[in-house]
């Protein structure tokens, strides 16, 4: 069974770098595994994924050796653990503000005694049984992980019990939706923010479990990173094609006022990426 990347840098008290996706864009894992990422977070709760175009993005996932950690837009049972039969190495799920809720999932992507999810034996994660291992479900059990997200007031109040909570192995902040919550920007340096992630990082520290949150730049890395985060993800397709097609469209604009005369373009007004 394939070993997570992801598990092995934050075991060994390392930093995983992550960067995310929303897209099946074919080259996406490959080229992630070649610029030193240990896993791909794969947006499915806000982006809509054909089941197909999933199974096709775990499998490249696998051919190019690196974590699929991926957000489900559901949190039923069986959907959740057929992701990891199909090779999702992390299931990250949205809005889990209990430990109740924690221990739930829990239960569905760990195998017995930890857990109490079904056994196949014939998806990608077992090597479609040929040549799986004897010990499978140890190794499953280790090898694939559960990330949970403190988004909301209800989740912040209840963290040191969702940390607490055996089989929960990172803790991750959605900034967007708990500044929202919260009445702050999503920043990493903002003050409630800061509040925020010191209280979540005292949790995980007590509990012995790993956090983090997606930045926005290699400084805000930085301030993550001095907190005690170890998961962190930065660097993103939508990012980069929507800053990549700004930049061409602002050299648009000059030319095109250079060759014709005419004024240049306003820039569309909209988020800043």
């Amino acid at each position: 069974m394939r070993k997570s990347k992801i598990l092995a840098k934050i075991r060994a008290g390392n930093v995983a770098r992550v960067c995310s996706a929303g897209s099946p864009i074919a080259l996406y894992p490959a080229l992630a595994a070649h610029f030193h990422y240990d896993g791909v977070w794969v947006d499915a709760e806000h982006r809509v994924w054909d089941p197909r175009e999933a199974d096709a993005a775990l499998a490249r996932h696998h051919a190019a050796d690196i974590d699929c950690l991926w957000r489900p837009p559901t949190k039923e049972k069986n959907a959740l653990y057929r992701l990891l039969e199909d090779g999702a190495t992390g299931l990250m799920i949205p809005h889990v503000a209990t430990a109740e809720q924690a221990r739930v999932l829990v239960q569905a992507m760990k195998f017995p005694p930890l857990g109490d999810r079904g056994l196949c034996g014939g998806g990608r994660d077992a090597n479609f049984w040929v040549g799986a291992p004897k010990d499978y479900i140890t190794l499953a059990n280790r090898e694939t992980f559960l990330t949970v997200q403190i988004e909301t007031k209800e989740a912040l109040d209840n963290v040191d019990a969702i940390a607490a909570v055996e089989g929960v192995d990172v803790l991750f902040l959605g900034p967007g939706d708990m500044s929202l919550r919260l009445g702050c920007t999503a920043g990493v340096s903002d003050p409630i923010l800061l509040d925020v992630q010191k209280k979540i990082a005292t949790a995980c520290r007590k509990h012995g479990k790993a956090w983090g949150r997606p930045v926005g730049t290699i400084d805000d890395a930085r301030i993550l990173i001095e907190l005690g985060g170890q998961l962190v993800a930065f660097g993103s397709e939508f990012g980069g094609l929507h800053k990549h097609l700004s930049e061409c469209s602002a050299q648009f604009d000059l030319l095109l006022n250079e060759v014709s005369g005419a004024p240049a373009a306003s820039p569309a007004a909209g988020k800043t990426y």
